[in-house]
């Protein structure tokens, strides 16, 4: 089994991969990103689930990991080393992704948007747009010709609604869900009509503004985690994949082991 890992700003993300061709995915656990995490720590956490999904130390053939967070990779490779027994594998901008990093600094573009783009490039029709709804909310662009040529980034809904909590006096925080009505007649409904409806347009006005730039866009896609939330109150046809960053960490490791 491979052993894909992602690790974002606010959460970790372990998925087990079998050994097909392409691979599924069989098993999907998250825990919160912390850098001062130690191997022991994971260990504690993710051995258990393991073991109660029937897998052992030796379930392993390889272990694969993109990374946004470099000071919480080090416990999660000696994780792997110690109790997994094996070496991870890393994401990064000079391997042969199947995509060309068409842009002014590659070594910038983050682990993440890299396998965002590179499934893309195998999987999708292009030209495609991948939006990622993580902490900050990010677009890539990947063109007709296999190019990941960019994108935008953006700070995520929930990073709003804690700024609006959290810098007011006397604005609350709010769950994250879509009023009945844009008008909101609560202080609650209000900042989520703001922050969800708000957020909606804002999707579509990018992707609007992108091909107006670039040209006709052939797919979207949305992942992360509040994609689910925002597909049916966008007008652009999307499609949803909440796994697509795992996906591609195997994708890519298969092109490149």
């Amino acid at each position: 089994m491979l052993l894909a890992i992602d690790i974002g700003n606010t959460q970790t993300s372990f998925g087990v991969f079998d050994t097909a061709t392409p691979r599924a995915l069989l098993h999907h656990w998250r825990v919160e990103t912390k850098a001062s995490r130690t191997e022991d720590e994971y260990a504690s956490l993710l051995l258990p689930l393991m073991e109660a999904a029937g897998f052992g130390k030796k379930s392993w053939s390889a272990v694969a990991m993109s990374s946004v967070v470099p000071l919480a990779d080090w416990a999660v490779e000696k994780f792997s080393e110690r109790y997994l027994d094996r070496k991870i594998w890393k994401v990064h901008h000079q391997l042969d992704l199947g995509v060309e990093i068409d842009v002014d600094t590659p070594s910038e573009v983050g682990a993440d948007r890299l396998v965002n783009a590179a499934y893309a490039a195998a999987r999708l029709s292009l030209p495609a747009v991948v939006i990622d709804f993580g902490t900050a909310t990010t677009f890539d662009y990947i063109s007709s010709d296999r190019k990941y040529q960019g994108g935008i980034i953006l700070p995520g809904v929930r990073m709003g609604a804690e700024a609006l909590g959290g810098k007011t006096a006397r604005l609350p925080f709010v769950h994250l869900k879509f009023p009945d009505k844009v008008v909101g007649r609560t202080t609650e409904t209000c900042i989520q009509s703001g922050l969800l409806y708000g957020y909606a347009s804002l999707i579509d006005g990018l992707v609007e503004r992108i091909e107006v730039e670039k040209g006709p866009i052939k797919e979207v896609l949305l992942t992360g985690g509040l994609a689910s939330l925002f597909q049916s109150h966008l007008k652009t046809k999307t499609r949803h994949l909440p796994d697509l960053t795992l996906d591609g960490i195997a994708l890519l490791f298969d092109r490149v082991r």
